[in-house]
């Protein structure tokens, strides 16, 4: 009952908007006003100044006027031109997150929400917020011990607006679906649900808390990482005290050379720093922009905001890992079945087809001298095929994907040579070290074995089910024998490619410990004589299929 009444109030409010836009047909044309039932306030209509306006500008005001959860909502898809015109691309990137700063006693509040007299804690709190955004505001403070501080806290009533704009958002998003094919195909729902996932987590200052800790341990002993800790017994889900970073930022090159920067430098860390959080913790910084980087007087690079993650199960990243080494290897008959496996859904009527256009990706990096290749150009191109596809990949990856053309962005402003493709080549090599590895090759082992047990646990009550289906009459089976030469033949050449398997496993083994000595002459920064082993095995691996595969034709 609640919640309905959010939704009464705040869909008052959306007509009201919409109607004033000149969105008037589209709420007829989708049965949005007879959907909720509600008529927007009186006096709401056409505004004067509408019709010298263009419909992406109208959309745009929309949104700034509808409030905090639009806005997010416009920011999540103003780096989706994959999917959307680049006129509207261009309106939704005006979209800031900057609003009036609300009267609020910083001191009051702190004091309420923590039970604490802020005296005891604090020398001093700013009551001048030095940011305003749609969800929190922030303030500077002292701790009696001396250390500057960042005071983060959340609007009051704000959850509220948020959950109310998200119920409505959910049915308007499938009103425009079953309107139009285009807002299916865009996977308008699933993004959504995404972007709720996202802002309901930005919304509590625990989660954010709690991801500092993590990205800090995941860093420990780091050189060139400056983690931002917080302080959580002066922190609540709506309050956030931490740590204030003094640095420059990170984009502002002339102010990093007269400290005496390499600003080529400084690109290269923060993009390695960037890659180690994909590649190798599986969590990641999901909105990597200038604003949210500085770099300290001791060259470390620190990252500030930390209410949107990228995270990853080890089964995704490994799955990531196959497609970033057939991609660099530009293997598309080995990257579709990854990106099936990757995707939560696809419709591929051509896989022919797919092939192709993943290929025609490939030639944009082969066409291009490194210097020159546009990673956003590569990863919109390679976005479209998915979308011609039909292929809705998990949420991190569409997270991971905004923060690699970010990063990029930052890199090329310090180094206009930088080149992330060349960039990943290391992780690459890392990549088929691990995979060659015997712990690797130990472990897959015994995920198999683990399988296979587990299989084998769950054939006798399958056996039952079939007796029981075999009694009562819902199952017949008709089996004979015609040869039973044949038939033992059979079985003597399963366990001779038994016993070839376990040959060349242990060759493959063998070689693996070379490998992890890493010792001697090296290729690909792989030991020499590990790789000879590894390509042998295979070789004799290829050979023994096509002779069976030769026999059983």
């Amino acid at each position: 009952m609640q919640n309905q009444k959010k939704k009464i109030k705040r869909t008052a409010v959306l007509l009201s908007i919409l109607s004033k836009y000149g969105f008037e047909e589209l709420m007829v044309r989708t049965n949005f006003r007879h959907h909720f039932t509600v008529e927007p306030p009186a006096g709401s209509g056409l505004d004067s100044q509408v019709p010298s306006l263009n419909v992406y500008e109208r959309i745009r005001i929309v949104l700034e006027e509808l409030g905090p959860t639009y806005i997010k909502f416009g920011q999540a898809f103003s780096d989706r031109e994959d999917l959307l015109p680049a006129e509207l691309i261009t309106e939704l990137k005006k979209l800031q997150d900057k609003v009036k700063p609300e009267e609020l006693d910083v001191k009051q509040w702190v004091a309420d929400e923590l039970n604490i007299i802020p005296e005891d804690y604090f020398s001093d709190i700013d009551p001048i917020p030095i940011a305003s955004a749609s969800i929190s505001q922030v303030y500077t403070a002292v701790l009696i011990t001396g250390e500057k501080v960042i005071i983060k806290v959340k609007r009051p009533g704000i959850r509220e607006i948020v959950e109310a704009d998200l119920l409505i958002m959910k049915d308007f998003a499938r009103l425009l679906v079953n309107y139009n094919e285009s807002f299916r195909k865009i996977n308008l729902v699933q993004v959504l649900e995404a972007f709720e996932k996202a802002i309901i987590n930005e919304l509590s200052f625990l989660r954010e808390e709690s991801n500092m800790v993590q990205f800090a341990r995941n860093f420990k002993g780091h050189q060139k990482l400056h983690p931002v800790l917080p302080y959580p017994e002066l922190s609540n889900d709506n309050i956030l005290c931490m740590e204030y970073i003094h640095g420059l930022k990170i984009t502002d090159r002339d102010a990093l050379v007269k400290e005496g920067f390499d600003p080529k430098e400084i690109a290269a860390t923060g993009l390695d720093l960037y890659l180690t959080q994909i590649m190798e913790h599986g969590f990641f910084h999901a909105d990597p922009h200038a604003g949210n980087l500085f770099v300290l007087p001791s060259a470390q690079i620190a990252f500030i905001d930390f209410g949107s993650m990228g995270s990853m199960m080890p089964s995704d990243k490994e799955l990531l890992e196959n497609f970033i080494a057939h991609f660099m290897a530009r293997d598309a008959k080995r990257l579709i079945p990854t990106i099936k496996r990757m995707a939560v859904r696809f419709n591929i009527t051509d896989e022919k087809k797919l092939e192709r256009d993943i290929h025609g990706v490939f030639e944009l990096l082969s066409g291009n001298s490194l210097a020159n290749i546009d990673v956003k150009v590569i990863l919109k191109s390679f976005s479209a095929v998915l979308n011609d596809n039909e292929i809705l990949m998990p949420e991190h990856i569409y997270l991971l994907v905004r923060g690699i053309v970010l990063i990029e962005g930052i890199g090329r402003k310090l180094d206009p040579e930088m080149n992330i493709v060349e960039s990943m080549r290391p992780y690459v090599a890392k990549i088929i070290k691990k995979r060659l590895s015997p712990e690797y090759l130990i472990d897959k082992g015994m995920e198999t074995l683990r399988t296979f047990g587990e299989g084998l646990t769950e054939i006798p009550e399958n056996l039952k089910n079939i007796v029981n289906k075999l009694d009562s009459g819902e199952l017949k089976i008709v089996q004979e024998i015609r040869d039973f030469p044949a038939f033992k033949n059979a079985v003597v050449n399963g366990f001779s490619k038994l016993s070839y398997a376990l040959i060349i496993t242990g060759f493959a083994i063998a070689s693996s410990l070379i490998i992890q000595a890493d010792k001697g002459p090296k290729i690909w920064e792989i030991p020499i004589l590990g790789f000879a082993g590894i390509l042998i095995s295979g070789i004799m691996g290829l050979i023994f299929l096509i002779s069976f595969w030769k026999k059983d034709s």
